[in-house]
């Protein structure tokens, strides 16, 4: 069976599976959706990063801080609207920016401090422009791979949780809720 037909017949699997709802739950569109948004932004980033510091001739922390930015755009509007459906206003809003931003900026910060230490690393081999390039941006993408799962559990349960979640920040609920003191009486108390 050569090449194209296997596609065919993966494609088939696919498409049946999707239509039965064998994939489909909002966790798994969720993730999809994310992981698409994420891609956006990746390319976006990636070419801004190899921009500056091939074009431009930004250094490493200069050149990752603007490609950052750019990313980072278009991944907030992409995460918030499409793939998690947020609406909120108001306090809702300014918390899940605030959350939005310290996961991010934790992102930033691990990201910028690998780039940097690739530039040290590749600016001791002496290489040509062109091979300075491509190494630092070939850096600056791989750890934005490596941050993409993690990133996603954050936004997940502690940044776009939309009123559903009662944690922030991994910090649970009191101990009075929890031990069912503090619920309305004659009510159990909530379950996490």
């Amino acid at each position: 069976m050569g090449l194209l037909a296997r596609s065919r017949r993966l494609g088939k699997w696919v498409l049946e599976a999707h239509w039965l709802g064998r994939w489909y739950s909002t966790r798994a569109v969720r993730f999809w959706r994310y992981s698409a948004g994420s891609v956006v932004a990746y390319l976006l980033s990636g070419a801004v990063f190899y921009a500056a510091v091939d074009w431009l001739d930004l250094g490493a922390v200069t050149s990752s801080t603007i490609a950052f930015v750019a990313g980072a755009i278009p991944n907030w509007v992409l995460n918030r609207r499409w793939a998690w459906r947020q609406r909120l206003n108001g306090d809702g809003l300014a918390k899940e920016t605030t959350l939005y931003i310290a996961v991010t900026g934790t992102s930033w910060v691990l990201t910028v401090g690998f780039t940097k230490l690739a530039a040290l690393s590749v600016d001791q081999m002496h290489p040509s422009d062109l091979t300075r390039s491509v190494l630092l941006t070939a850096s600056y993408m791989f750890v934005q791979a490596l941050l993409f799962v993690a990133k996603y559990v954050a936004y997940d349960r502690w940044v776009f949780t939309g009123g559903r979640g009662r944690r922030a920040l991994g910090v649970l609920r009191t101990q009075e809720v929890l031990a069912g003191r503090g619920a309305a009486p004659g009510t159990e108390p909530e379950a996490l």
